[in-house]
Formats: C-alpha cells, structure tokens, sequence
C-alpha cells in the first residue's frame, strides 16, 4: 500500500471529535502490518506506535490528529465527501488535507525506511492524537503521559510543506448583551440590546494590536449571534455574541481587552480559565531554534523560508510541555474546512520522502 491509497481508506472512515474509534483501529492496523512497534491506543483515546533507532536518546515525535470537521451538506461537494476520489492525481475528501494526508504522509515516510531496511537514526514515535477540533484533549494526555523522552516534535497540519514556527492563541468567549423585551413599536433603543451589541461591534472594529515577530497581530471578530426573541415584533431580553480571538499576548493584557470592550455596556463575558477548550495559548519557535535550523534545510526544498500558521494545531500542548517543537505537512491549508478539501500525491509523496530522509540522518538533539 502506498500514502496515497492509505489516505483514501482513511477518507472513507467518518472520524468526528469523540466518535474516531474506526478511524483509530485503522490506524493502529496500518501501523502493525506495517512494522511498527509498540503500537497501541493509550487512555487519552490516541493512536501511538515507535519506530526504534539506530542511536540511543530522545525520540522523535510525529503528530497529526485523528478527528476532523464535518462535512456539511454533501450536495456543495463537488466530489462526495467520503469516497476518496482519485482524480487527475489529486484526491479528494473530508480530511483529506485536515488531517488524513498529513497522517498518511507521516506514516510512508516512516514505511519508506523500513522498506529499504533502513531504520532512523533516532526513535521515532508517531502519534494520532484525539479531540484536536475540540481543543486538544487527546494531546493534553498525551504530554502528561509522554510515551517516553521526546526531543522533539513535528506536528504536521497542512502547510504546503512549508516550514511552520507556530501560531497564536485562540480563545472563544461569549458576550451577553442585556435588555429587556418589548413590543417593537415602542422602539425602546436603550431597552433593546441589539443596539448595545452594535456599540460592542465598533469598538471591536476599531480595536488594534500591537505586532508581533514571527505570528504577528492578534485578531478579534464575531463568528456567531443569538437572541432569545421569538417574532419578528418583539425586541429580545439578551443577545449572544461569540467571538473569536487569536491572541499572542498574555493573560493579564487579554482580561484588559475585554474588560475595555464591555466597559459601560449591560453586557457580561469572561475568558475561560486558561488551558480549557475555550481557551489555549499559541507556541512560537525562534527562526533561529536549533530544530527550526534542522529541519529547515529539508522543509526548504518547497519553500525558502519559513511561516506561521493562522490556525491553532495541537503543537500548543507539546511546546507548551517544553518539546521543541515545528510544523511542517503536505496540504493547502486554505482548502482545510471547506467543501473543495483535497490533496495532491505528488505533494503527499514529496512529504514523505523529504521526512524520511530528515528522520533518518537527523536525531532530535
């Protein structure tokens, strides 16, 4: 079997936050025919194997997750969701660059050493992690029963095999907006929180960070809105918003942020506590970092230099526990989500055989 016919059989498999059981045995089953050692499904609901060493010493750690989003209405899909269509040697499919092609990528890299009865230079863990769409918990015990000593991480979420230093934060907070309800023929603006959501709305618009090396500027926007009104006459009691905020500062700053944005407003929100699915701090490798130097060289045969993902990956948790740690995947991270989600097997293969040859020369430290 090849990256790209385990990636179409992993496509095949619905795998939703909490529901990628299947996917997991499929998983583990590819990685035992394969040779894999120590290959298992631990309490955090992971998939994890090893690969051993030539050389004693840290290990390698090579991260992808198992669950992805849904796929919506099929009928947007040009290409059902869950066939896994080969097309002009691009497949197609819900995962597909989010986080199958990834997972299968890192799986043939590994395969392709030994098949050449070659083995890496340094143990190489390779891990699924669970609950990565959710905020993270797979990864969460993951780094609070590490399989062993990890000296280093490659979390391969789609970066058109581009080198990746990190990401911000993400936070999800919800903002109530006060009122009281009336008949809309009174026009009651004062009573209405509508209006008070549109003040809440400008001062978000004319919100500015400051900028950051490697990540750059927090953002802040609205995703969702909710009322308890039900007719189209009759003015809510509370509206809802939910924001989004990729942040790259620290607590305190968030909390004053917020603070400012609700000040005279009958409004109420709060940051979760940090570290809660709500709430996760990003990670930023140095361009200068040892391992960033490392894998460049490899990850640099696609793109000259390195970047930062806008998303939030799972390498929050593992830089978080003091592993050093970079992205790097095949993948458009731009068709990640959507309904047009697909990879090339060229990329898939050019992955592979670049993270092989990395793994097999390079030891983590």
């Amino acid at each position: 079997m090849s990256a790209a016919e385990f990636l179409r059989d992993l496509i095949r498999l619905q795998a939703l936050p909490g529901q990628e059981a299947a996917l997991r045995e499929r998983v583990l089953q590819e990685w035992r025919t394969l040779g894999f050692e120590d290959v298992q499904a631990d309490s955090g609901g992971n998939a994890l194997a090893r690969v051993p060493g030539r050389e004693a010493g840290p290990a390698w750690l090579l991260l992808t997750h198992l669950d992805h989003v849904h796929e919506g209405d099929p009928a947007l899909w040009e290409h059902p969701p869950y066939e896994a269509v080969l097309q002009d040697g691009v497949i197609h499919g819900r995962g597909a660059v989010d986080i199958k092609g990834p997972l299968a990528a890192q799986t043939y890299a590994l395969a392709r050493l030994l098949e050449q009865g070659e083995r890496p230079r340094s143990d190489v863990w390779i891990v699924a992690a669970a609950e990565e769409e959710t905020g993270g918990s797979g990864a969460a015990y993951l780094v609070a029963h590490p399989p062993g000593e990890i000296g280093a991480v490659i979390v391969a979420e789609p970066s058109s095999n581009q080198l990746m230093l990190g990401h911000r934060g993400v936070a999800r907070v919800r903002v109530q907006l006060q009122g009281r309800a009336h008949h809309a023929s009174l026009a009651l603006k004062d009573e209405n929180p509508i209006f008070a959501l549109a003040e809440l709305l400008k001062r978000i618009e004319a919100l500015t960070f400051p900028d950051f090396p490697v990540t750059g500027a927090s953002t802040l926007t609205v995703t969702q809105l909710f009322t308890d009104s039900g007719s189209e006459n009759l003015t809510p009691n509370a509206v809802t918003a939910i924001l989004d905020w990729r942040f790259n500062e620290d607590d305190a700053y968030n909390k004053l942020v917020l603070e400012k944005l609700l000040e005279g407003l009958p409004a109420r929100g709060e940051l979760s506590a940090l570290w809660t699915p709500e709430y996760t701090p990003g990670f930023v490798t140095e361009p200068n970092d040892p391992l960033a130097r490392k894998v460049l060289p490899y990850a640099a045969r696609f793109h000259a230099e390195p970047g930062v993902w806008r998303f939030a990956t799972d390498g929050r948790y593992t830089a978080n526990a003091g592993w050093p740690t970079v992205g790097w995947g095949p993948g458009n991270e731009g068709l990640a989500h959507t309904t047009k989600e697909a990879v090339a097997v060229a990329d898939l293969e050019a992955y592979s055989a670049a993270l092989a040859e990395l793994l097999g020369q390079e030891s983590p430290s």
